[in-house]
């Protein structure tokens, strides 16, 4: 028996999807369900596209089908006798008939299975068959007023008490709503006078009664309060489907190719997109905030249900999301989209073509998923930004050099084996994406013709991709996100010019062991490039250290990645001239080099391992010359799949006196699938104040640790899984 239980609102869409995700994320963490899967289904209810999520969700694949009968028996076949928890967040439409093919194939679960809906509408919780329903209640005045007075008052204000006298009233017209409480609170918490809060309460905006206004009345305040071009940057948000984690940098690249962004050069359009990334996340425009762990930057964040319907609302004139299932009238739509500048788009191949709901030659945007008509491309005519990701593209038609004011073009996840020569002549172009376009055999020969370009994404270079010598030329790049050597082919030298690279990069490094090789190192000027905060090196290979050496990164270096380094040694300046690292990972390397020397390194990672056997104290940094510091800032230390690794050498007791300490500050270690390690460090790690410990896949050592012995350098409160 399948139970379903169901979440929903007294009005509107307002924190259930916060609920359901704190009931699976408490479950995440344990064992009693063996399938745990999160679907965001929306409207339209398309059960193909929720057929093919559960599957990718389980398998962490996307299925190679399209027929919904064969889905339906592989999602059978899939949870067959399996305990699954399955959340189906924010269902709208109560079609029985789509829903019960789904239901039965479920039913094949084991018992004690659940799915979890969350919706608007109650007679949808019916249809779906829950037998327990739970009508979520909307919060007291007393109880909006403690969530705003917690983000209005995060820091003390002058005249509190007066605020907090005005606060309640504001709190007052929130009706109940975690979501406006939170809004009104991140605007509050902007103001600090009386005048300001006061303005607030007796704004003309509570008095209007169009329908759409009484919805979002304290979205229409902090709204109104953005400056004009951040408001602009806002509402075109409502071009991404709801709950869609939205990339940061993208969004970025798009706002930048629509002219949103002002600054005389692309580094302070950048930087002005993230002030208004910023302001709009304090505003809470923008949750589910991730952050890189080393800029410190924003990475990605996702817009709730109403505020996506808020910039839907806004843009209801120009922006559309249209997703068409076989069963409907495209014609219904057509009314809507005639005046569409932005379009979002997705037929699966089963309906019409664009070209018949709208004015295509009009649209700035057009975001295509799965299919696109053939004849569309070169209509486009004035297109700034163009999504094809995943659309299946073999090839990509000569007409996209006819799209002259095309500036952001994204390709990506597509099998298309040659780009065509005409892509060069988009003089305009700033961004290329191609990750995932593991088919391609070459970038164009005169992509040197593409000076405005500043973004090209390469997330992998297979063997048989070419880069042609002209890319050289393209000095003003800030992202080359791979850049592959090879003999006959590139050259590291060609990376001399490109100052301006930013943040990440990955270069694969093939056979460079000769005199000429060193020289093409040197020019390439790693050292130079201080933009670059995080370098990739993948070795195919033997790479002289001459080479090595001359491969050198900037100083600021805040992430290293070694992948297939077979040399005995490192080069010295790992250790050396790398003084800012934070991040280490090495993987699939013939050994370690002396990273205890590193003065700010915070977490390490080494994986795949094959030769290592034996793990001695060099890998500490110490010399046994004086009193010693080793890794003083690592917190976590993670060691994977070592499978020939038997020993990690212990500090000796007369030497523990000449040691300051050794890793004060590791909070946490990993050991997985490292089946022939005998033993931890135990005097090494007792100067760890360790906080978590997981062991898995390791036979020996989980033997020990179910003796008493086995703990005996852990203090009481460390977690050992």
């Amino acid at each position: 028996m399948i139970s379903t239980l169901s979440l929903l609102w007294e009005r509107e869409d307002w924190g259930k999807t916060t609920l359901a995700k704190l009931v699976y994320n408490d479950f995440k963490e344990n064992q009693y369900f063996q399938q745990k899967i999160w679907i965001c289904v929306s409207d339209p209810f398309d059960e193909i596209r929720i057929a093919k999520a559960i599957l990718e969700s389980i398998n962490k694949t996307s299925p190679n089908l399209t027929e919904f009968q064969a889905l339906l028996q592989c999602i059978e076949t899939t949870v067959s006798g399996k305990r699954f928890l399955l959340v189906l967040d924010d269902v709208w439409k109560h079609d029985h008939k789509k829903w019960e093919p789904l239901k039965i194939c479920l039913s094949k679960g084991a018992p004690g299975s659940k799915i979890l809906v969350t919706t608007r509408n109650e007679s949808v919780a019916k249809m779906m068959g829950s037998v327990d329903t739970h009508l979520l209640r909307l919060l007291s005045d007393s109880e909006c007023f403690a969530l705003l007075s917690q983000i209005a008052f995060e820091e003390q204000k002058e005249h509190h008490n007066i605020l907090e006298a005005i606060g309640r009233e504001i709190a007052q017209k929130c009706g109940g709503l975690p979501l406006a409480a939170k809004t009104l609170g991140s605007l509050l918490r902007l103001k600090d006078t009386v005048q300001e809060w006061n303005i607030v309460l007796n704004s003309e905006i509570w008095q209007m009664e169009i329908a759409e206004f009484e919805i979002f009345p304290h979205l229409y305040l902090s709204y109104n309060e953005l400056l004009p071009a951040v408001k602009r940057c806002f509402s075109y948000c409502a071009i991404f489907p709801k709950d869609l984690e939205i990339n940061v940098n993208t969004l970025i690249r798009m706002w930048m190719a629509q002219g949103f962004l002002s600054g005389e050069t692309a580094e302070k359009m950048e930087l002005k997109g993230r002030e208004y990334i910023q302001d709009l996340a304090v505003r809470s425009f923008f949750q589910d905030i991730e952050e890189d762990d080393l800029s410190g930057h924003i990475i990605s964040c996702k817009m709730h249900d109403i505020i996506h319907d808020f910039a839907q609302f806004l843009t209801k004139s120009e922006c559309f999301i249209v997703d068409i299932t076989d069963d409907e009238d495209i014609t219904a739509k057509e009314v809507f989209c005639r005046n569409a500048r932005h379009l979002s788009w997705e037929d699966h191949g089963r309906a019409s073509s664009p070209v018949l709901i709208c004015s295509v030659e009009k649209l700035w945007s057009f975001l295509c998923a799965k299919y696109l008509p053939s004849h569309v491309l070169g209509t486009l005519k004035s297109v700034r930004v163009l999504n094809l990701s995943d659309c299946s593209l073999q090839e990509l038609s000569p007409e996209i050099g006819k799209l002259i004011h095309l500036r952001y073009l994204d390709l990506s996840d597509n099998p298309i084996r040659e780009l065509p020569r005409t892509l060069c002549d988009l003089y305009y172009l700033q961004t290329l994406n191609l990750n995932l376009c593991d088919n391609l055999s070459k970038l164009p020969e005169e992509i040197y013709k593409l000076i405005n370009l500043r973004q090209l994404l390469v997330s992998n270079l297979r063997g048989a991709t070419s880069i042609p010598q002209g890319l050289e030329k393209l000095t003003g790049l800030r992202t080359l996100s791979c850049f592959k050597t090879e003999r006959g082919g590139s050259k590291l030298g060609w990376l001399k010019n490109l100052n301006q690279l930013q943040w990440h990069m990955k270069i694969i490094i093939d056979n460079l062991n000769e005199e000429s090789d060193v020289i093409e190192a040197q020019n390439a000027a790693l050292k130079n490039k201080n933009g670059i905060r995080s370098l990739e090196f993948v070795f195919r290979g033997d790479v002289g250290m001459d080479v090595m050496e001359a491969l050198q990164p900037p100083p600021n270096l805040l992430r290293l990645i070694f992948y297939g380094y077979v040399g005995i040694e490192f080069p010295g300046w790992i250790t050396t001239s790398l003084n800012n690292l934070k991040f280490v990972l090495i993987e699939k390397c013939s050994s370690l080099p002396p990273l205890g020397n590193l003065e700010f390194l915070e977490e390490l990672s080494i994986w795949w391992m094959e030769n290592m056997k034996y793990l001695g104290r060099e890998f500490l940094g110490i010399t046994g010359e004086g009193r010693a510091i080793a890794f003083p800032k690592l917190t976590s230390l993670r060691f994977y799949f070592c499978e020939e690794w038997t020993e990690w050498e212990d500090i000796r007791e007369e030497e523990e006196e000449d040691i300051v300490s050794i890793m004060p500050c590791l909070l946490e270690l990993v050991v997985y699938d490292c089946p022939n390690l005998k033993a931890l460090p135990h005097r090494l790690l007792r100067w760890t104040p360790l906080d978590k410990m997981a062991i898995s896949d390791s036979d020996l050592l989980i033997k020990q640790f179910k003796s008493r012995g086995g703990y005996e350098f852990l203090s009481p409160t460390c977690q050992v899984r």
